[in-house]
């Protein structure tokens, strides 16, 4: 049995995660830029334009002037990685739970091998419609996406991208001549300008025309690897295998906006100690230790501070890490200024658990934070803290988005 591959692509993700995320952004041209401040904005560039700005004329990568001629009314606002990331990963836990194997191409879009769940082509469509439908329900229904289905990865995505937005497009193994001579060779994801440009020059205009030229000429005029990419993707045939392989994270930690400034040491302390226990959770439970810590703290007024340390051992206990953020706050901290932020990170990352030490308190702690941890995962990271934490809170944002974002 051949693979069904499933592609699915957030239309106009960056925008339309703004405007889930904002009522007041829905219905309006928006785009998103890079850079902060309003002057910086002018300079900028689109990076994602919402599905009403498009109609409009706006486009990525259009110079901000450009698009503010195009459309006076647009409406500019810089990126937010952190929740484009929170998105990223509802989309992945969606695909994950319908599918064989899912391998994420970018933040905002992914393939899954849905073979064995889909069965056949029919199946296929209902598996889409059920992906669709979770990623409506765990993303928001202003995030829309566009799904294409075929027989390996480069068809998928192009049945993806052939219907926007919020398209559902089906190729089976019969029909996939018809469906590339119905594309532009250009909107192939491997053909680009020059490329494309390369091959006008030698009369090759579409795929019906590449699927006539020689193969000794394409390995002549592309080398060999892409000679033969584009003989055999003429024909439709290509990549079909979904890897899983993921890459292990760089550092571990948490970042927290208060809904109040920090002003007293007793305050900044106990969120500290909290957001230092699920930085250490974390660094447990996904089986790693780290050699570095850093804070960084944003005050009242927006300027910040940041201190990175390298430790003696490698660490997973949160009252080491928050002993070592504490010491570093306590010396670069702007005393005259109140705290709105507050971030803990780890790195230097090693899969290990923390050494077993020869020291009896040691050990204590050791099986302690063992017991935490099967309380944990059993009820949840809230169901269990420290005493001197019990009164701190981290919310939610009244849209859905956290202030405690993972960094």
């Amino acid at each position: 049995m051949s693979k069904i591959i499933l592609h699915v692509d957030f239309n106009s993700f960056f925008a339309s995660v703004e405007q889930q995320a904002n009522p007041f952004l829905r219905g309006k041209a928006i785009a998103i830029t890079g850079k902060r401040g309003l002057k910086d904005m002018k300079h900028s560039i689109v990076a994602t334009a919402s599905v009403e700005a498009k109609r409009l004329g706006v486009k990525t990568p259009m110079p901000i002037s450009e698009a503010r001629r195009i459309c006076p009314e647009l409406i500019l606002l810089h990126g937010d990685m952190r929740k484009y990331s929170e998105i990223t990963k509802r989309l992945l836990s969606a695909l994950k739970k319908n599918s064989d194997a899912v391998e994420q191409f970018s933040t905002d879009e992914a393939f899954a091998d849905i073979t064995s769940t889909a069965q056949d082509y029919f199946g296929a469509t209902i598996v889409a419609q059920i992906i669709r439908n979770e990623i409506a329900k765990s993303c928001g229904k202003h995030c829309t996406v566009s799904i294409g289905v075929g027989p390996n990865k480069t068809i998928a995505k192009l049945a993806s991208n052939s219907v926007k937005p919020n398209g559902l497009t089906i190729v089976q193994p019969q029909d996939v001549k018809a469906f590339l001579d119905s594309q532009p060779l250009g909107d192939v994801c491997g053909i680009g300008k020059a490329t494309e440009k390369h091959l006008e020059n030698l009369g090759i205009s579409s795929f019906g025309t590449l699927r006539k030229a020689n193969k000794q000429l394409l390995l002549n005029e592309f080398k060999t690897i892409a000679g033969s990419w584009l003989y055999d993707i003429a024909r439709g045939i290509s990549d079909d295998h979904v890897s899983e392989i993921v890459e292990d994270p760089k550092s571990i930690g948490h970042s927290y906006t208060f809904p109040h400034d920090l002003d007293s040491d007793v305050e900044i302390q106990t969120n500290l100690l909290a957001l230092s226990d699920r930085v250490a959770y974390r660094l447990r439970r996904d089986g790693f230790s780290a050699g570095s810590i850093s804070i960084f703290v944003r005050y009242s007024d927006f300027s910040a501070n940041h201190a990175q340390l390298q430790t003696k051992e490698m660490v997973q206990d949160g009252l080491i890490i928050y002993k070592n953020a504490w010491a570093m706050i306590d010396k670069i901290r702007d005393t005259n200024k109140s705290i709105r932020l507050i971030g803990v990170s780890t790195s230097n990352l090693t899969k290990s658990d923390a050494p077993m030490s020869l020291f009896q308190k040691d050990k204590k702690m050791q099986r302690t934070l063992k017991a935490h941890d099967c309380i944990a995962v059993k009820f949840g990271q809230e169901s269990i803290s420290r005493a001197s934490t019990m009164n701190t809170s981290f919310k939610e944002r009244a849209s859905g988005w956290h202030y405690d974002h993972e960094i």
